[in-house]
């Protein structure tokens, strides 16, 4: 599967442009052309493309699948297919994230609401969740199926699970992380909603993937 296939196998499953161009870090234009049989021609642009899907570069440029078994390192049950590798996810509510991120259960043992299929997902204790409201409006809708890795590594410009504002006993919620100064903020896309600061540096997961259905 080409680039302009794969690209467009998110747009099918609701995502606007201006939201997967966001999600891949690229401008609106850059994926335009990609939709157009226009491939990129910086190296740059190839490897966010290659982040975003959780592929090797050259398999993504080239389309080799000689790499599929090992390119894409990702733990846990599932399979290929031409898009690439295949897993259900558990999905869990937002009451049960502190019961997640405070012991090493698997997401399997805490009682899983449903097992979501996603495609090219990584680490071994990621979860799905769906958004409970719209402070994250438009990127994030609620109701939308994400998926959650409590483990992986986050860096401002993420998008985050955090405690609530009044503590891990009160829920979570979906925020991205901005770097002000020497301070990180949560920042709700939704202006309704406040920047609140993260003052423990306090992170339960990073968003790794969005899906628009069920």
């Amino acid at each position: 599967m080409n680039l302009k296939s794969l690209a467009h196998r998110e747009l099918s499953e609701g995502m606007t442009k201006k939201e997967l161009a966001s999600l891949i870090r690229v401008p609106v234009r850059t994926l335009s052309k990609i939709l157009a049989d226009q491939d990129p021609q910086d190296s740059a642009i190839w490897e966010k493309f290659a982040r975003y899907f959780r592929m090797d570069v050259e398999v993504l440029r080239t389309g080799d699948p000689a790499y599929l078994g090992t390119a894409h390192g990702l733990p846990g049950s599932g399979r290929y297919s031409a898009a690439g590798h295949i897993r259900k996810i558990p999905l869990l509510n937002w009451h049960q994230l502190n019961q997640l991120v405070s012991s090493k259960l698997s997401p399997d043992a805490i009682g899983p609401e449903a097992m979501v299929e996603a495609t090219d997902v990584s680490g071994e204790r990621t979860i799905a969740l769906k958004v409970q409201d719209d402070s994250m409006e438009p990127l994030f809708s609620k109701g939308e199926i994400i998926f959650v890795n409590p483990e992986g590594p986050w860096v401002p410009g993420d998008y985050v699970i955090a405690p609530g504002e009044d503590g891990p006993s009160r829920g979570a919620m979906l925020r991205q992380l901005k770097s002000i100064g020497a301070h990180c903020m949560l920042h709700p896309l939704n202006r309704k909603y406040e920047d609140l600061p993260l003052t423990k540096e306090e992170v339960w997961g990073k968003v790794v993937r969005l899906r628009k259905n069920l």
